[in-house]
């Protein structure tokens, strides 16, 4: 009897083991707030970009804001599925500032519009750019960190074609969000130099692929 008591105790334990909540133990405060936060840019930068793509006046920026919106709608489920397995309540709006956002691009027109989703979508790429980096470097979970690298490597992807437009203005990573953001000053100092050397490079690259007699 006491043998048989024994195994089922034994076979709880297991199955206990083999839950997700045990297999993503090592979830930190800064893994949970990348999906987040990666779920708060989706809610506005998807929306506004499908917008780019139909209002554009200029085709690279059409063709700029179709990419991206692709790319959220994907990076979206994705957050979402990695999310309900650790179980990370995610947002189902995006914040206030972000708001404010959507309405100051999606009241432009012409070529403004163009500007002011241009520069407002680099701003905010860049200020997530240092978190994921962070992220990918110190989580202690594998999933997260897969995560976290392709969240790395759409947000340089996306501001390379943003920047590739043209009207990105140097100054628009400059811009780090004010709420709803757990880090400290360290780790938001980093990530703005994180997200200058992102820009100085993409820049560079940007210039390179678009210089006369360089093209493939």
């Amino acid at each position: 009897m006491i043998y048989r008591l024994l195994g089922v105790v034994i076979a709880c334990l297991a199955i206990w083991a083999g839950t997700p909540a045990h297999a993503h133990a090592e979830i930190d405060a800064h893994d949970r707030e990348l999906l987040v936060r990666v779920r708060q840019a989706g809610l506005w930068e998807g929306p506004v970009s499908r917008q780019a793509e139909q209002r554009g006046t200029g085709q690279r920026v059409r063709e700029v804001g179709r990419k991206l919106a692709d790319d959220h709608d994907r990076l979206d489920v994705q957050v979402r599925e990695l999310a309900s397995k650790i179980r990370v309540e995610l947002p189902s709006e995006p914040t206030e500032e972000q708001r404010s956002w959507v309405e100051e691009v999606t009241g432009a027109a012409g070529a403004d519009f163009d500007r002011v989703y241009v520069n407002r979508a680099r701003a905010a790429h860049g200020s997530i750019f240092g978190l994921a980096s962070q992220v990918r470097a110190a989580t202690r979970d594998d999933a997260m960190r897969s995560f976290a690298q392709t969240a790395v490597d759409t947000v340089m992807r996306h501001m390379t074609l943003l920047e590739s437009t043209g009207i990105a203005e140097t100054t628009s990573l400059m811009v780090v969000p004010t709420g709803g953001n757990e880090l400290d000053g360290g780790d938001i100092a980093l990530g703005v130099l994180m997200a200058g050397l992102a820009g100085g490079a993409t820049f560079g690259l940007v210039r390179v692929l678009g210089s006369p007699g360089r093209r493939a």
